[in-house]
Formats: C-alpha cells, structure tokens, sequence
C-alpha cells in the first residue's frame, strides 16, 4: 500500500498551565481528592464536583510531559527538563520518518534530523487507566446534574481539550509505528467529537482511524470507518474509495472492490488510484475494459468542456500500453480547454516514459544494429516529449509543477545537446531555473 502522509493539521503541543500537580504523586492525590468528593451524594448534586473530577483527570493525563511543546530544539528541551535524567538514547524509526529518541522515566521524546521534538509518548502515566475516558465520564455526569445548562459552555470547553489530546496521541503512536494503539486513539477521538457535550462531526479522525486500521491489519474496522467517510461525504478528493476497494481487493472480495471503485470513479475520474484500481480489476478478472470507457464517454457527454475526462481517457489508453491514442485524448483534452496544463503535461510525460522504457530496452540490447536503432527511436521519442512540456512549463503556475517540468526538459535538452547546438543552453536555462537563478 502506498503511503500516505498523515496531515499534521494535528499540532501536537501542550497549554502552559499554571496549576498542573508538580508530580506523579500530586496528581493521585489531586485524582484521589476529587474522587471522594464526587462519592459524596452532597457533593454530587452539583456539577462543578465532576467537573473538578474531570480537570483531575486531565492534569494526571498531562503530568509527565507538562509544559513540553513539541517544534522546541533539543538543547532547549534538555535544559527544561535538566532535573530529569535521560535513561537512555535510541534511534526509532517510523513511517514518516527516523527519530532520535530521549527515553526519560516517564516518557519518550523523538526528535527529528533537525533536533526538534516532532512528538512524545508518555510510557509511566501518573495516574493508571483510561483517564482522557474517564474525564469524559465526569462531565456527562457533570451535565446530568446540571439541568439549567449553567456549566455547558465550561463543559464543551473541557470536552474540545480531550478530543484534541486524544488525537494529538493517535498521531505520535502513529509516527512511532504503533498503528494499533493509534488506530484505537483515533476511534476513541472520533468518538469524542460526536459526543453530545461536544456534538460535531469528526470526520479527519474518523478517515484516520479507517487507514491506519487498515495498516495494524484490522481490515473489518478499516472498512467500517471507511464506508463512515462515504456516507458523511468525506472522500478525500477519492482516496476514501481507492483505499476501500483495496482493502475489498486483499480480502478477495472482487464484486464489493468494483462496486466502490466505479463509485468513486463517477465522483473522482482524475483520481489515478482509482482509475488504476478499475484497470487492474478489470484486467486480473479478465472483464471487458470497455465499461471503463462507457463510464467516461457517459461523462464526456454530460460534460463536454471538461478537459480533464479527455485527459483521465489517455491516462487510461496509456495503462493499457496504448501510446496512439493516450496521445490523441491528451491532445483533444488540450482543444477542449486550452488552458488546461494537464493536457500537454500527460502528452509529454508519455513520450518520455516511453523513452525510459526504449532506454531499458536499449541497455540489455547485444545487438549492435539493434541497439543503434534503438538509441534513436529513444532520441525522437524524448524529442517529441519536447514541444508539450514547453507547453505546460508556460501554461501552469504552480511552482511545485512547474519545478517537474523544468526538471524534465533539463534531462531532455542535456541528452540531445549534440544534436542541436541550442539544446545545450536550453539544458542549463532549465537547470538554473531549478536551482532560483
């Protein structure tokens, strides 16, 4: 599967408070205090007890890493926590990346390249149990004695802290590679949001906790949290679709793969995971491929001046290793809107991905006539490439873009730099282009 960078919209840090227990042992004491008073029938009636029940809770959650906030530089970290005496030092590494790890006896901080914290775990809680579940437990009881609503606004306050601190540690187990751990942590976040003192649709975490249960091998509650973000209209420009069909393709469950696949593919026809799916499906199952087009000739149809449909049909003629007519739907997505980068962009990449395969061809060629003729196949084919990518280097303006296609035109014009003597200096426009010259 490939992978997919989770958004780090989640920023992991934590608020200065001021009135956090100092340690572990303040912490069960302040837990313990709290826990009588809410036990007392008295004290029960009113909501402030839970609501103090529920801050107890939450500090004993926040204790070990109090006041660290991640995006500091080690040294600075270091120098907070001086008192504190680091057991060890370790190299992890995760999905998104190798850390350096500061084992303290209470947590784990990773630091990346850089030497910045990117996130903690905390591995000796101050206070055992599921505490951000417990708090939770407290202020419903908090709104249950509480009919005027006078504690509401405090109560759906307290409620948005957990429910980001709850994702804020989904997010580090899933960085540490703990996908089941972060799996849960997501689902419980979800969870948290679509509580009634809270009352909103968590829908980030709920396409979260469908991928990253899917990586733990939960492939059950992927499908479940998948089909979630469908039906809430989450689809993640069609990665909510492409990822179910292939969580239904490694079951083996091939009609269930399709069906949501040609979903998706009449919501997102640009969306290449998809299209790709439905290729492979069709394919491996020996299905006539002709349905992809129907689909697409539907939507042209409904659709006529949308170039992208023309283009996502060369995507697929050239899947299918049909270079004549990807090269026809590439140039009529161009007619269709001649402003759309895409046409000529495809037109391009498909010349030169044609020319690395005629460069492979060439390197295991014995043949000397062969290989020669080969060799200049391969220079007409990128020469080809040259006109469209020129095309889409002035027609977008997107730098990210723009940057690819430079990149392609400076290899090209480097390669056949002894053909013409203008290629050479167009190579190194190109280069110095790239490099902000």
């Amino acid at each position: 599967m490939k992978k997919i960078l989770i958004a780090l919209s989640l920023i992991l840090s934590l608020t200065m408070v001021s009135a956090q227990p100092k340690n572990a042992a303040d912490a069960l004491k302040a837990v313990t205090k709290a826990e009588a008073a809410a036990a007392d029938a008295k004290k029960a009636a009113k909501p402030a007890t839970w609501i103090a029940l529920a801050k107890a809770y939450v500090d004993a959650y926040d204790q070990p890493s109090k006041n660290i906030l991640t995006g500091t530089p080690q040294q600075e970290v270091k120098l907070f926590l001086k008192e504190q005496q680091i057991l060890g030092t370790s190299e992890k590494k995760g999905p998104e990346g190798t850390y350096s790890v500061d084992s303290y006896a209470d947590k784990d901080l990773y630091y990346n390249e850089a030497g910045i914290l990117d996130f903690f775990l905390v591995t000796k809680p101050a206070v055992e149990g599921d505490l951000l579940g417990k708090a939770v437990e407290a202020l419903e009881k908090a709104q249950s004695v509480d009919p005027k609503g006078s504690k509401a606004k405090d109560i759906a306050a307290m409620m948005e802290d957990i429910h980001s601190k709850a994702a804020n540690e989904a997010l580090s187990e899933y960085l540490s590679g703990n996908f089941a751990k972060a799996a849960t942590l997501f689902k419980g976040a979800s969870e948290f949001a679509s509580n009634p003192l809270l009352g909103k649709v968590d829908s980030l975490n709920t396409y979260y906790t469908a991928l990253v249960s899917n990586m733990a091998g939960n492939k059950e509650q992927a499908i479940e949290y998948y089909q979630k973000c469908i039906d809430m209209g989450f689809y993640q420009t069609g990665f909510a679709f492409s990822n179910l069909a292939e969580v239904y393709r490694g079951l083996g469950e091939k009609d269930k793969c399709k069906e949501v696949l040609e979903q998706g593919f009449i919501k997102f026809p640009e969306n290449s995971n998809i299209l790709i799916g439905l290729i492979n499906h069709y394919i491996e199952n020996q299905e006539d491929t002709g349905k992809l087009f129907d689909l697409l000739h539907s939507a042209q149809a409904i659709d006529p001046k949308n170039a992208s449909l023309f283009y996502v049909e060369g995507n697929v003629y050239k899947q299918l290793g049909d270079i004549e007519n990807a090269a026809k739907l590439y140039e009529k997505s161009s007619e269709v809107d001649p402003n759309y980068v895409f046409g000529p962009l495809g037109l391009g990449a498909l010349y030169y991905d044609k020319a690395i395969e005629i460069q492979n061809k060439a390197s295991e060629e014995l043949d000397d006539n062969k290989y020669f003729a080969l060799v200049k196949e391969l220079d007409e084919t990128l020469e080809k490439a040259i006109d469209p990518f020129e095309k889409a280097f002035a027609k977008t303006e997107d730098n990210e873009l723009k940057g690819a296609v430079a990149e392609y035109l400076k290899n090209i014009y480097f390669r056949l730099r002894e053909k013409n003597p203008e290629y050479e200096a167009l190579s190194k426009k190109y280069e110095a282009f790239l490099k902000g010259e």
